[in-house]
């Protein structure tokens, strides 16, 4: 069987959507129609509060989870120390 040309990436720093709820407004908002998302990995989670309809919201975070994925597929980390040693190595600086 021949494989793939495709890089493999490790599957537990993908993140997903794990959680579109209706959510009572947040703390300091105003307005109706709040919902709730949590994105998460194997390791974190991302909650973010947002308004509009439930396709709007589940869209909103479909599209976040893969701008995410996608800076992992390219080698950037969403760990900060992790970034900045990229960042460093592509800029052509030390570490």
């Amino acid at each position: 069987m021949q494989q793939s040309a495709k890089t493999r990436i490790d599957s537990s720093r993908h993140f997903r959507v794990a959680l579109v709820e209706k959510s009572p407004e947040p703390q300091g908002a105003e307005g109706e129609n709040w919902y709730r998302y949590v994105i998460e990995s194997e390791h974190s989670a991302i909650t973010g509060w947002r308004r509009g309809s439930r396709q709007e919201i589940t869209q909103h975070a479909i599209r976040y989870t893969e701008e995410l994925n996608a800076r992992i597929a390219n080698g950037f980390s969403y760990r900060q120390k992790t970034w900045n040693r990229v960042s460093k190595k592509r800029a052509g600086e030390s570490e």
